[in-house]
């Protein structure tokens, strides 16, 4: 999670062969890597693996409410069990193993660690709740990673254009978490934010439809302690781990943006249900002012075009912009000397439309 507080995506960094760990993304538009043109990032396998170290320091309070471990499980069952218009369109499923002591994040171990406990080496941005760590291995498949634990390094295999090989989440330790229901007043809420990052663990960047769970901001108040996914959340995670009946039971709406005459890149792109006017499924243009929000569900729809401005900018969608430029930020941090790339303009200037 990055603020209202964020509630913080991803960093993402390539090792070995093509091993990357991610920085920010958007909700129903995926992680991204830049194998010959951006691919999605997603776990080749299920079930995904993960572990927790149940310690908690004085900002987390569980006095009549679930242990960590519990708010945590349940923040996972809640992907597993997505569904869309009272349909499972997902595959996805995940073991929780051993207990572990790990504090802080390890791209190199392949371990899946979620820690309320860091040491003083992991850095917060200002105002961050939590954030996902992300790992993944990318290029033409086959390729190779290597995961270390205990001093012993294994080789593995990915046979996807980018597998997510490692993923941990770690909460700020100076911010107040509870696990009550409802949380304690002022305090964010475990469950809550958990789900948001596991919705990174699973390879999604952040959503601009303000219902999700992916949404970049958290708050403290109960009523902004969403534990539930939107309908954006809910076709993100299928579209990434479909079931067989995915492509039939969704559809898709395609376009082009454009501003005088040529595509806009990053445009915000908006599904809305005809009938209700509700926000459904959104996205983000590529280079070329194209979209394709696939899985939406059966209906008519509208489409709203926006320019990422006002609370959103390209910075929250760090991840997804990865698979257009690797080099440049926000995809990396300026202040390192790798990142020397020069950001891909996305133009604000304009008013939006709706089709």
């Amino acid at each position: 999670m990055c603020s209202a507080a964020l509630l913080c995506a991803i960093l993402i960094l390539s090792l070995g062969s093509g091993l990357s760990k991610l920085g920010r993304l958007f909700g129903y538009s995926p992680e991204q890597d830049d194998v010959n043109g951006p691919v999605a990032a997603m776990w080749q396998a299920t079930p995904i693996h993960w572990r927790i170290n149940p310690s908690v320091r004085t900002n987390v309070h569980t006095t009549g409410g679930d242990t960590v471990g519990a708010a945590v499980g349940k923040a996972f069952s809640t992907w597993q069990s997505s569904q869309v218009n009272g349909q499972t369109l997902t595959n996805i499923s995940f073991t929780k193993d051993a207990n572990t002591s790990l504090t802080d994040p390890d791209f190199t171990n392949c371990l899946n660690t979620v820690s309320f406990v860091p040491s003083s080496a992991v850095a917060f941005p200002t105002g961050t709740i939590a954030f996902a760590d992300i790992a993944t291995d990318s290029g033409t498949p086959p390729t190779t990673y290597d995961c270390t634990q205990n001093g012993v390094t294994t080789t593995h295999t990915c046979n996807l254009e980018s597998c997510i090989v490692d993923a941990d989440i770690v909460l700020n330790p100076s911010v107040d978490f509870s696990t009550t229901t409802p949380p304690v007043a002022g305090d964010f809420d475990v469950q809550a934010t958990a789900t948001h990052e596991i919705g990174h663990f699973l390879g999604l960047d952040h959503s601009g439809i303000a219902n999700a769970i992916m949404y970049p901001f958290g708050d403290t108040v109960s009523a902004g302690a969403s534990r539930v996914l939107a309908i954006d959340d809910a076709v993100g995670v299928a579209f990434l781990y479909p079931s067989n009946n995915f492509a039939s039971a969704t559809g898709a709406i395609s376009g082009q943006v454009t501003l005088s005459g040529s595509g806009a890149f990053a445009a915000h792109v908006i599904a809305i249900d005809a009938a209700s006017g509700n926000a459904v499924v959104d996205g983000l243009t590529d280079t070329s002012g194209n979209y394709s929000l696939v899985g939406v569900p059966p209906g008519s729809y509208n489409v709203l075009a926006l320019p990422l401005a006002g609370i959103y900018d390209l910075s929250h969608f760090g991840g997804w912009y990865c698979g257009f430029s690797p080099n440049s930020p926000p995809c990396c941090d300026p202040a390192d000397n790798t990142c020397t790339g020069t950001q891909i303009p996305d133009p604000t200037n304009y008013t939006g439309k709706f089709f």
